[in-house]
C-alpha cells in the first residue's frame, strides 16, 4: 500500500508538472509540400535545316517546400531543390537534373587516374540547394513578407513564381513587403535588393515596386497594376551588351534605371472568362552604342486568355492571343519585349529555340552561348503577334484530349529586305493528360509545326525552314 501510495504521488507530481509547461512551446509544427516529376523530350529537327540537331533528353526533380507555423499567422517558409543542376547555365532554375548527369566524368581522352563516367558505378551525388526562405506574418488586415520570397502576379506573363507542376522556372526577390487589406482591396509596397557587391551602399541593385489589386471572389473578378523601378549604379551594370546591342560594341557608360509597369483585369461568367494582361517597360540601360547614343528601353506586351466553359458538355475551348515588341536594329533604343518562360502557348513554338537565329530577340533572357540543338525549353514570346486556340475533350474523369492550333508572325524584320516575310508558320500540338488521381498527372504531347517563310531570312541568307515534330512524355506528382 506505501508503495502505491508513492507511485501515485509520483504520478501526480509529474502531471502536474506538465501542465504547468507552457503550450505555445508545443505549438509549432511543420508543414511539407512539393512536387516531383521526371519529363523525356525529343526534338527532331530544331535547326529547322540540315543536319537536324535532333535534341533527346531528360529530366529529374523534386522540390520540397516545408512551413514552419511558429505561432498564429507566424510562419517561415523555405524551399529545396533536390537535383537540380549545380552549375551551367541552367544552376538557378528549377529545370532539375539531365538523365545521364555523372559527377564521375573525366576527361576525353582521360589519361588520369579515375574510371570516367564510362567507368563509374554510380552517377555521384548532387547539391541541394535553397532558393526560398522567408518570414510571412499574417495579420488581419494585411501580410508581412521578408526574405528570399517569390514573386507572381496576373496571368504570368512577366512576373511568375513557377509554381505550376511543370514550370521550370521561377522569381524571387529578396524582399521586405506589406500587403494593407481594406476589404476587396489590397495594396503592397515591396522593397528588393537583386544584387549587392557587398555592405556598402553604392554597389548593388534595388528594386521598388507597388502592387494594387481588387479581388472579389463573389463576382469572380479581379483588377491590378503593378509598377516600379530596378537601379543599379555603372560599377554593377552588367547588363548583357550583345543583348541590347547586335554589334556588341556598346559600353557601360551610366547606371541602369529600368521602369515595368504591368496592368491586369481578369472576369468570369458562366460561359465566358477573361484574363487581359499589358506590360509595359521603360528607361536608361546605362549603355551607349558606339555612336555615343544612350540605349534606352521602350517595350510592351500584351496577352489574353479567352475560356469559353460548357458545365452541360465534355467540349470546352480556350483561346490565347497577344504581341511581343521586337528590337528595331535601325534605332539606337532597344524595343524588344520577352514574357516569362513559364507562359507556354505551344509546345515547340515559343518553348524550344528553333531555326539558324535569334528572330524572337530573346537572348536577354536565355544564355546566348546555348545553341538550338543543347538547351532546354528556354525559349519565350518575343518580337511576335500570335494566336492560340486550344479545344479540350474530357474524355472520361480521368483522361483528357486537347488539340491546339498556334499561328505566330514576326513583328519586326531583322533586315529590311522586301524578300524577308514575317510568316513564323502553323503549329497543331494533341496533348494526352491522365490524372489517376487528384494530385498526379501524367501528361502525353506530340507537336508538329510548318514553319514558315521567316525562318529563311530572305533570299540573302536562305536559310531552310524544314517541317519539325516532338514529343514529349511527362509526369508530376504534387503533394
Amino acid at each position: 500500500m506505501k508503495k502505491m501510495n508513492i507511485v501515485l504521488k509520483t504520478f501526480s507530481t509529474l502531471a502536474l508538472a506538465s501542465s504547468m509547461i507552457p503550450t505555445s512551446s508545443m505549438a509549432m509544427s511543420i508543414d511539407w509540400t512539393g512536387v516531383y516529376r521526371a519529363e523525356f523530350t525529343q526534338i527532331s529537327r530544331p535547326t529547322l535545316a540540315t543536319p537536324q540537331g535532333t535534341k533527346y533528353y531528360g529530366l529529374n526533380y523534386l522540390s520540397l517546400m516545408p512551413k514552419i507555423i511558429a505561432a498564429d499567422g507566424v510562419n517561415i517558409i523555405s524551399k529545396f531543390d533536390v537535383l537540380g543542376q549545380d552549375t551551367g547555365a541552367y544552376a538557378n532554375s528549377q529545370v532539375g537534373q539531365i538523365w545521364g548527369s555523372n559527377t564521375n566524368a573525366g576527361t576525353t581522352p582521360n589519361t588520369g587516374t579515375g574510371p570516367g563516367a564510362a567507368g563509374s558505378k554510380n552517377q555521384g551525388a548532387s547539391n541541394i540547394k535553397v532558393s526560398q526562405l522567408y518570414l510571412n506574418v499574417n495579420q488581419e488586415y494585411g501580410a508581412l513578407i521578408v526574405g528570399r520570397a517569390p514573386y507572381q502576379f496576373g496571368t504570368g506573363m512577366t512576373f511568375n513564381a513557377g509554381a505550376g507542376a511543370f514550370d521550370h522556372w521561377y522569381q524571387t526577390r529578396d524582399m521586405v513587403a506589406y500587403k494593407f487589406i481594406i476589404g476587396d482591396w489590397s495594396f503592397m509596397p515591396m522593397s528588393s535588393r537583386v544584387y549587392s557587391q557587398g555592405e556598402g551602399l553604392g554597389n548593388s541593385i534595388n528594386e521598388l515596386y507597388f502592387q494594387l489589386m481588387y479581388e472579389n471572389k463573389d463576382a469572380r473578378s479581379s483588377l491590378g497594376i503593378v509598377q516600379g523601378t530596378r537601379k543599379g549604379s555603372n560599377a554593377v551594370n552588367d547588363l548583357s551588351i550583345p543583348a541590347y546591342d547586335p554589334l556588341g560594341t556598346a559600353t557601360v557608360v551610366g547606371d541602369m534605371n529600368l521602369q515595368r509597369t504591368n496592368f491586369f483585369l481578369g472576369r468570369d461568367w458562366d460561359s465566358f472568362g477573361l484574363k487581359f494582361e499589358a506590360g509595359f517597360e521603360s528607361g536608361e540601360t546605362g549603355l551607349n552604342s558606339a555612336a555615343g547614343q544612350g540605349i534606352n528601353v521602350s517595350a510592351y506586351g500584351i496577352a489574353a486568355e479567352l475560356s469559353f466553359p460548357r458545365a452541360e458538355s465534355k467540349w470546352n475551348t480556350k483561346v490565347r492571343l497577344g504581341m511581343a515588341s521586337g528590337d528595331n536594329p535601325e534605332t539606337a533604343a532597344y524595343e524588344g519585349f520577352q514574357y516569362d518562360q513559364n507562359y507556354e502557348v505551344a509546345m515547340l513554338l515559343f518553348n524550344h529555340r528553333l531555326g539558324q537565329k535569334d528572330f524572337l530577340y530573346t537572348n536577354r533572357v536565355k544564355d546566348s552561348s546555348l545553341g538550338v540543338s543543347n538547351s532546354v525549353d528556354d525559349e519565350t514570346v518575343g518580337n511576335t503577334l500570335y494566336i492560340s486556340p486550344a479545344i479540350n475533350y474530357v474524355w472520361s474523369d480521368r483522361v483528357d484530349l486537347r488539340n491546339t492550333f498556334t499561328y505566330a508572325q514576326l513583328l519586326t524584320k531583322q533586315n529590311n529586305s522586301v524578300d524577308v516575310k514575317k510568316d513564323l508558320g502553323l503549329e497543331w500540338d494533341i496533348e494526352l493528360i491522365y490524372k489517376p488521381v487528384e494530385k498526379i498527372q501524367w501528361v502525353n504531347q506530340i507537336g508538329v509545326l510548318f514553319p514558315g517563310g521567316a525562318w529563311k531570312d530572305g533570299t540573302t541568307s536562305n536559310f531552310e525552314n524544314g517541317m519539325t515534330y516532338g514529343i514529349t512524355t511527362k509526369a508530376a506528382i504534387s503533394f
